[in-house]
């Protein structure tokens, strides 16, 4: 299926192999900070819709940066110990400098949890900022309604930002551009349903930097540029005897440089990381919003749709939607991965746990930080899980034959 913007020409280089991916996106994050002329907007939730910020004419990214002890120590100063390391990382970013997050003349954020409101509390004291609010009671008529408000109010700070109007019709374009780039990515993901993937899950979620670093109609013909390499990929071919182990990673955000855990899985045991429901993976892009109708509540429509954050309820929808991710593609395993301290996954951790052992699958629960203290306890215990889940499925394949013998 040919995936193709209908809003623009883009321009972008070809792209064979993920190193030039890679690459591509490195340099669309360079050119954000050189550009001039041209306002620039942070975002730091998936609740923001994106289609307003390209209507807008603004050059913008996520600010989700994560895995630097450094960067949380520096953002630490201004918070307490009890915030997870992420809050801290988004702070620590405009406190040391980082030349990407200066680049900005605006972070915009949709209040989800606590912490995060205490973060775009602090980054106004380096950049201005902007918070807007995000209703819990996602099925409620009542939270639509006033969700749309909030979405009028944040196009409405745009247009004061770059001194220009909003059209609806920049709206829609965006709404279709964007829904276009979510099915893109959802195709690459489920590339993962095949037996032995060759794609990766670290690579996967290098793919996924793309959508939020590039913008949306330059990134769309490099990523299929891109799903054709995978496509077109050899499946991995595990030890002979042993059928790859299929993992899923579910919990709080796994940021942009927090690859800890996915190194030790795939690099060092050998597993793959065939889905996971952060809001760094895949979850993101299994919506769409609506393409017809006012514009405002499509987006207020389709954003609250979304797979949910578990900060959102009711919270069986999003233990649900995690549920179907992990029987969709077949995983033995999950690893419930949480930030320490994290007031939405660390809390629920029970309720999502229970479910999936409902469907028979091993879990081990992670809190993790920053830090590189605990890099060898963590290998120790996926390990042994993954040791685990080897030893059953062995077991299971002996029986297996003994019976048809």
């Amino acid at each position: 299926m040919s995936i193709t913007s209908t809003t623009g020409p883009a321009t972008a280089p070809r792209i064979t192999d993920p190193a030039q991916f890679s690459a591509f996106v490195q340099t669309e994050q360079q050119s954000l900070i050189d550009a001039v002329g041209v306002k620039k907007a942070g975002y730091l939730c998936n609740y923001t819709p994106l289609e307003l910020l390209s209507a807008a004419g603004v050059r913008h990214a996520r600010l989700f940066k994560g895995g630097n002890s450094e960067q949380a120590a520096a953002g630490e100063l201004f918070t307490q110990s009890v915030f997870c390391d992420f809050t801290k990382s988004c702070i620590g970013g405009f406190e040391q400098g980082d030349p990407f997050y200066k680049a900005f003349d605006k972070v915009y954020n949709f209040h989800t949890c606590a912490t995060m409101k205490r973060a775009s509390e602090v980054i106004e004291l380096f950049t201005p900022t902007r918070l807007l609010n995000l209703p819990k009671l996602r099925n409620s008529e009542d939270s639509r309604r006033f969700f749309r408000s909030e979405i009028i109010e944040f196009r409405d700070d745009l247009a004061e930002l770059t001194g220009k109007p909003i059209a609806d019709e920049d709206v829609r374009a965006g709404i279709v551009v964007y829904n276009q780039l979510r099915r893109l990515l959802r195709k690459f993901s489920e590339l993962r349903k095949r037996a032995n993937p060759a794609l990766t899950g670290r690579a996967f979620l290098d793919i996924v930097r793309g959508y939020y670093y590039v913008e949306p109609r330059k990134l769309l013909p490099v990523l299929e540029q891109l799903y054709h390499y995978y496509e077109a990929l050899t499946p991995a071919q595990p030890p002979s005897g042993q059928r790859q182990i299929r993992l899923m990673v579910a919990g709080s955000i796994m940021a942009d440089g927090d690859r800890r855990i996915l190194d030790i899985v795939e690099n060092e045991l050998g597993a793959r990381v065939v889905i996971e429901d952060h809001c760094a993976g895949a979850r993101p892009f299994y919506h769409t919003v609506p393409e017809t109708g006012d514009p405002y509540q499509a987006l207020a429509d389709g954003y609250l749709d979304q797979s949910p954050c578990a900060r959102q309820r009711p919270l069986s929808d999003a233990i649900e939607f995690s549920a179907r991710l992990a029987q969709e593609y077949n995983v033995d395993g999950v690893l419930y991965v949480f930030l320490k301290f994290c007031a939405c996954y660390g809390v629920s951790q029970k309720d999502f746990i229970a479910r999936f052992h409902e469907l028979g699958l091993p879990v081990l629960a992670l809190s993790s930080d920053y830090s590189e203290s605990d890099r060898g306890q963590l290998l120790t215990r996926i390990e042994a899980f993954v040791d685990v889940i080897r030893e059953k499925q062995l077991t299971t394949a002996t029986h297996e034959q003994t019976v048809d013998a």
